[in-house]
């Protein structure tokens, strides 16, 4: 199934209270790399980060910025597009809409809503939430989940596009799910990989863990 992989990375660290995107990790690459790059080693076609347009891009490895694009069209070659989200700052939706316009063009079989700033997912994390929704055609999403409801990564077929851009604000992908409108299906993964680093004891926990598994 041909997905594209949306990381969303515009966020305005309020709560943690300054760039969580360029936390030095233990192994020398930025907290937000690590998540990038478990998307773009994993089975999505296409990679879109969307940013702020202040970002600097200072966090996302030299090699992987050297390669990517810019442009509004599909390019050939090229796997990771850099989408910049001038009005992010009215809320999450805003972010949303961004990355899913710039995946349009790729006229994907479903979209994946990616978090910039949960560092321990990994790529075959996010390769089982997609064949989750491969494999169950009748549903309108696949969804990660720690027992709780779905959470991010969270795919979406390409018919739901159109919900998806209608979200406002702060909604997120989460007003979609809850829906009885929608059906999905839960991708049960281990708990660290929802660990976010909007505060700083979270932070800590996140290089605790990594840490202690070096």
């Amino acid at each position: 199934m041909r997905l594209t992989g949306i990381v969303l990375a515009a966020g305005k660290s309020s709560r943690l209270g300054r760039d969580k995107l360029s936390i030095a990790m233990p192994d020398g690459r930025c907290l937000a790399a690590w998540t990038l790059e478990a998307a773009l080693n994993s089975d999505l076609e296409q990679v879109i980060c969307v940013v702020k347009p202040e970002d600097l891009l200072a966090w996302i490895p030299a090699v992987r910025l050297n390669a990517a694009s810019y442009s509004r069209t599909p390019e050939t070659g090229t796997r990771l597009q850099i989408a910049i989200c001038t009005d992010y700052a009215y809320g999450i939706a805003m972010s949303l809409h961004c990355g899913l316009l710039t995946a349009m063009p790729h006229q994907p079989e479903g979209v994946m809503m990616i978090l910039a700033d949960q560092p321990l997912l990994q790529a075959r994390d996010i390769n089982r939430v997609a064949e989750a929704l491969a494999a169950n055609k009748l549903c309108d999403y696949a969804a990660a989940t720690d027992g709780s409801g779905g959470k991010p990564p969270v795919a979406f077929r390409e018919h739901m596009l159109g919900p998806l851009l209608s979200l406002s604000g702060d909604e997120g992908a989460r007003k979609i799910m809850r829906n009885a409108k929608y059906t999905g299906t839960h991708v049960s993964l281990s708990d660290s990989c929802f660990w976010d680093a909007d505060t700083e004891p979270e932070l800590e926990r996140i290089l605790d863990y990594v840490n202690g598994i070096r």
